[in-house]
């Protein structure tokens, strides 16, 4: 009786395991809806120049979305790009233009927020996928002010 009664447990506690074991690699696959201060703390952002041109791109991931938000405060501008369906979008072609039309940064974003910090001004903002026919290039016009956040949000279909 007891060796069955073993048997039991033992099977018991294997499925057990593997119940653990499954909710584990589940719960790895899904986004945390929230980040620790901690966990923003370690993410390592290095911005980028160009022309004189400070900015910073990213935000893939909770945790690295925070952390690009709290850095970037000072920026003068924030770029965000998605789908209509709402998912971000990441890997797209920036483009900005100063009021007088000259290209004054021309990059790619790592991720669905750019942060750049432009002069106080007038500026033509294009946006487009990476790839000839993927995310249509789309325009916008913003004004910069000196001290405030300018938001450029774009979507495509």
């Amino acid at each position: 009786m007891f060796r069955h009664l073993s048997a039991v447990v033992v099977f018991v506690l294997g499925l057990y395991t593997l119940s653990v074991a499954a909710q584990t690699l589940d719960e790895s696959l899904v986004e945390k809806p929230v980040a620790t201060q901690e966990e923003i703390d370690a993410v390592l952002l290095i911005p980028a120049q160009q022309n004189g041109i400070s900015f910073i791109g990213g935000g893939v991931g909770v945790v690295e979305r925070k952390a690009l938000e709290q850095w970037a405060k000072g920026y003068s501008l924030r770029i965000e790009m998605a789908a209509k369906s709402g998912s971000y979008l990441g890997d797209m072609r920036v483009r900005v233009f100063n009021a007088a039309g000259a290209l004054v940064l021309d990059t790619l974003s790592d991720g669905p927020l750019l942060y750049v910090m432009l002069p106080e001004g007038h500026y033509k903002l294009d946006v487009s996928g990476l790839h000839p026919g993927e995310y249509a290039t789309q325009s916008k016009t913003v004004k910069v002010l000196d001290g405030k956040q300018v938001r450029a949000f774009f979507a495509w279909p």
